[in-house]
């Protein structure tokens, strides 16, 4: 295991305010030491004071206090009711100066005192606390705080801690550091006179940055790194305050400004000779200037010590989206978990992160079981909010559910909400246009290209800021190559123009296959059977198709997998066929032999294009089972013929059945046909408008919680 990292050289604050919770928290120390409760509780207590005294997130109120610490479970029965009601017999013992000052003397003594000649102190009883302990420091701290009070100091103590007890909010906590040279304090010391630095500013700074004040947040930033840090002239956070600048105007697209404080930063830092951040500022340097170079396979740069992780994913990003193998970006996730695990202050955050890029790389390498069981980790386990994760994986769980089909789902998941409530600006930018595009690809399913344009195309949101384009001339792709030429092919292919889709379409697989985004890849494995069929080789289509048909059928892209059993179906059919002289028919076995064997691949594909809503793809299939059903009816009476058995009654009741389905199938058309015409012809969808006016109104709900 390596060693610890080293500790600090900064000084401890110089003051120290004594507010009600600190009496509090002293009475709970005051109750556990004189009379320690069974282990298991008293370990339920500790926790809580170590958490408590960490100071890491807003005090309790009293009432929160007794009710978190009398929660835990013991070995004795009502062990937490008892403390419960000691702690609540605490403040009317301490509403006079006689009281509280008894109250010190009496909790001191249970942290041992220094011996004169050296040697270890002796405990002043049977249960005490390390002097130098974390809980030894902290309460020592507290006892000097209140010696140092004068009488008016101690009676103005007494009466906040006596409101904040009675449940009034606030009390206590609008005293500043500064605010005690007014005769609050016995013997008041020059740091005592000193403001220094506060946390308020910096919480209106996130504040406002969530909310997309550029101006405020750079106001309140300024304001608190302008604040007393330390006694020297300098406080040596200047390169602090320029890097938090330069990453608000990253956040908020404002590239040119990002890049002018972050070149500030940079000076500043080797200045001050500060590695640390010099390296946070190449990081974010790459996103604005990205080396693509550098990313190659084979060419993954050197992790630099005290790298983030999380900056580390953001590379995993950068490369998918530049067109990188999912190879590579695997190893960058590897490298990711690597420094997390070296780090001993690996925030917990980063490990959701992961797990979301997980679910990220394995969509493209098209195993959709094992990205849905990161997603439901990342899901299960983060609190709804405008945590980046959790979001994202909520946003892959959306498109999910598109791509199987099921749009209700998607909608369901986007407008709960746990997805939307609590998200930042830029977030919900992302989640209107998630929304958008998901009511996009259910109209362009439908072609209602009318309302299309009436429509959606009217309330499209703007786009969310691309946070790695500087400009236009920087090489990142909006879409991968692979999907760019299924588009361009598929356009050609509903064209009849397979002589100029054939290149596009190998080009498709070639990237796919580079990349290894294997879902891609069916998709082109499925259109190159298709042109393969037209061009007489549907044998060789049919093997192609063969081969990632465990894949498909899976349903992890009802979509894909209607396309693929479609011209599966077709690919048999046409290999019943001569391929020497294509106008020749087969004999009656062979043909209904071949269609036969087609028939289950067309019901499939019939089944999910009904699933996507898919009408005119679908009613080429149901064209086709007509014909298919049709034919089979022809076949089965010519083979009864030849062999002559043309009377024969079974012969005739099989021929009847299949008229009897190619004249279901017919009337399906004509129905799914109007269908059809009904939708396409649709300028306003009543349905559609209502999920959009809910849509709006979630928006309207995040603006105001900002």
């Amino acid at each position: 295991m390596p060693p610890p990292p080293p500790l600090g050289d900064e000084a401890p604050r110089q003051t120290h305010v004594l507010r009600p919770h600190h009496v509090a928290i002293l009475s709970v120390f005051v109750l556990v030491l004189r009379d320690p409760p069974s282990p298991a509780f008293n370990l339920h207590v500790w926790r809580v004071l170590a958490k408590e005294i960490s100071e890491l997130y807003p005090p309790k109120s009293f009432e929160e206090l007794v009710r978190v610490v009398s929660s835990g479970r013991g070995d004795i029965p009502d062990e937490g009711s008892k403390m419960g009601r000691g702690l609540r017999n605490v403040p009317k013992h301490l509403m006079t100066h006689d009281g509280m000052s008894q109250f010190f003397t009496d909790v001191i003594a249970f942290v041992p005192e220094r011996e004169l000649d050296g040697s270890q102190p002796s405990p002043s009883s049977a249960h005490s606390v390390e002097r130098r302990s974390f809980f030894g420091l902290f309460i020592r701290r507290c006892y000097l705080s209140f010696f140092k009070l004068s009488w008016r100091g101690t009676m103005r103590l007494i009466q906040d801690y006596k409101d904040w007890t009675d449940g009034r909010e606030g009390a206590g906590y609008s005293l500043q550091d500064t605010d005690r040279d007014g005769g609050l304090l016995l013997l008041p010391t020059q740091s005592d006179e000193q403001q220094y630095a506060q946390s308020g500013p910096y919480e209106e700074y996130e504040k406002a940055a969530k909310q997309g004040d550029a101006q405020a947040a750079t106001e309140n930033l300024r304001k608190f790194f302008d604040q007393r840090f330390s006694d020297s002239v300098e406080s040596g956070l200047t390169q602090h305050a320029l890097l938090h600048l330069a990453r608000l105007h990253y956040s908020q697209g404002s590239l040119t400004a990002a890049a002018n404080a972050l070149g500030e930063a940079l000076k500043v830092a080797r200045i001050a000779n500060d590695s640390i951040t010099v390296l946070h500022c190449n990081n974010l340097m790459k996103r604005l200037s990205p080396a693509l170079e550098s990313n190659r396979v084979g060419k993954l740069p050197t992790i630099q010590p005290n790298t983030s992780a999380l900056e580390v994913l953001w590379d995993v990003k950068k490369m998918i989206e530049v067109g990188e193998s999912v190879r590579a970006g695997f190893t960058k996730l590897y490298q990711s978990m690597g420094i997390a695990d070296a780090s001993y202050a690996d925030p917990h955050e980063s490990l959701w992160a992961r797990h979301s890029c997980q679910a990220t790389l394995w969509v493209f390498a098209g195993v959709e079981s094992l990205a849905q069981t990161h997603e439901n980790f990342v899901i299960a386990f983060t609190e709804p909010g405008d945590d980046e994760a959790r979001f994202t994986s909520l946003l892959m769980r959306a498109r999910r559910l598109l791509r199987q089909g099921n749009f209700g789902g998607a909608l369901l998941v986007l407008l709960n909400p746990e997805t939307w409530a609590g998200l930042n600006l830029r977030q919900h930018g992302v989640w209107a246009s998630e929304v958008w595009k998901t009511l996009r690809d259910a109209v362009q399913r439908r072609r209602q290209d009318t309302l299309m344009r009436s429509f959606l195309q009217p309330r499209r949101p703007a786009e969310p800021n691309n946070m790695q384009m500087q400009s236009t001339h920087t090489p990142f792709p909006k879409m991968l190559p692979a999907q760019r030429s299924e588009i361009i092919a598929k356009s050609l292919i509903e064209g009849k123009e397979y002589s100029e889709a054939v290149p596009i379409v190998l080009d498709a697989l070639w990237n796919s296959e580079f990349v290894g985004s294997w879902a891609y890849h069916r998709v082109a494995v499925a259109q190159l059977a298709e042109i393969s069929v037209e061009f007489g080789m549907a044998g060789k289509g049919r093997r192609m198709i063969e081969g990632i048909l465990p894949q498909v059928l899976n349903g992890d892209n009802v979509e894909i997998r209607a396309y693929a059993c479609y011209t599966l179906a077709r690919c048999i059919i046409a290999e019943s066929w001569s391929q020497d002289d294509p106008n020749v028919p087969p004999p009656p076995a062979r043909q209904n032999k071949a269609l036969e064997a087609a028939l289950p691949f067309l019901h499939v594909a019939e089944q999910d294009y009904t699933t996507m809503e898919m009408y005119q793809e679908r009613l080429n299939v149901i064209y086709m089972l007509s014909v298919v059903y049709h034919n089979l009816a022809l076949g089965h009476q010519a083979i009864a013929d030849g062999e002559g058995r043309g009377g024969d009654g079974l012969v005739g009741i099989v021929v009847k059945q299949m008229h009897k389905e190619r004249d279901r199938m017919a009337e399906m058309y004509h129905e799914v046909d109007k269908v059809r015409k009904e939708v396409g012809g649709m300028e306003v969808d009543q349905e559609l408008s209502t999920l959009w006016d809910l849509v709006v109104k979630a928006s309207a709900v995040v603006g105001a919680q900002l």
